[in-house]
């Protein structure tokens, strides 16, 4: 029987290397469960928490003996101005308040009572202790709004506007910038508001939303064509003068002298429509 039991029991070098190695995981799998909780533990905390709080916090939390919900002192208060001290004093455990100062460093502001309730942090039987306590300072709000409040648009003047003042315009960017004073340049300047339904890509439904932004064009910024001395490059420039009606302009006046703008008028080589948009632009002195 002894040496039955001794065979059994009995193991070669290899098998025993083996035991060895599988008692030394167990070891550490067992000291893991004890370990490693904590350690999750501390970095989720640390995760929902600004940086700047944490070790105030951790202070704090070490010699916190508060129980859940507990009001240690009631006073009134301003959530948005209320620091970790004071939140701590109204009961609030160093998580709860750490998650109202985050929301608070990230920009958001308490605008009314309610608003303290959608913080997470803060239950319905907190909220209901806390809540006869909210003071929130408006006056901060009209302050902070009235100072952040844009001027009033003024309408810009066509002849006069550079790329920077037609952007400010809604609808128009720095593609439609361009266009506009490009078109202006070859036209001479513009004479009406009316005139940018020229300018390519400005349709009608785009013009009638940025028609309101200009005002009244400044006319003595017209660079004006003189009918008796241009030259038939000067006038073939211009796009409202066609090659044939600048031939006929050239033509007329190797015999005669414009007297009137209105003279030059001939309905073969130009539409009335198209000669009235181009009279601002023509002079005979």
């Amino acid at each position: 029987m002894k040496n039955l039991l001794a065979d059994f029991f009995f193991f070669n070098k290899r098998e025993r290397q083996g035991i060895y190695f599988l008692i030394i995981i167990i070891f550490l799998v067992a000291s893991s469960n004890l370990i490693f909780p904590k350690v999750k533990k501390n970095l989720r905390f640390q995760s929902g928490i600004e940086s700047n709080y944490i070790l105030k916090i951790d202070s704090i939390s070490n010699t916190s003996t508060q129980e859940k919900d507990t009001i240690y002192s009631l006073f009134d208060f301003d959530p948005n101005k209320l620091k970790l001290e004071g939140w701590l004093k109204l009961g609030l455990k160093p998580r709860q308040a750490a998650v109202v100062l985050n929301y608070l460093e990230k920009g958001g502001r308490f605008k009314s009572k309610d608003d303290l309730k959608k913080i997470y942090s803060i239950n319905d039987d907190l909220y209901t202790k806390l809540e006869p306590y909210i003071k929130i300072d408006k006056s901060s709000f009209q302050k902070h709004y009235y100072k952040n409040v844009k001027a009033p648009f003024k309408p810009i003047e066509l002849n006069n506007a550079d790329s920077a003042s037609l952007t400010t315009i809604r609808g128009i960017g720095p593609v439609f910038a361009s266009r506009i004073i490009k078109y202006r340049n070859l036209l001479g300047g513009y004479h009406s508001v009316q005139q940018l339904q020229e300018v390519y890509g400005i349709d009608s439904t785009k013009f009638e939303s940025i028609k309101a932004s200009f005002t009244a064009c400044a006319l003595q910024k017209l660079r004006l064509i003189n009918l008796n001395t241009a030259s038939f490059k000067e006038l073939l420039k211009h796009p409202y003068i066609s090659y044939d009606f600048t031939k006929n302009i050239v033509n007329r006046r190797k015999k005669e002298v414009f007297e009137n703008i209105e003279d030059a008028f001939n309905n073969q080589f130009i539409s009335s429509n198209k000669f009235e948009k181009l009279l601002p632009y023509l002079t005979t002195k």
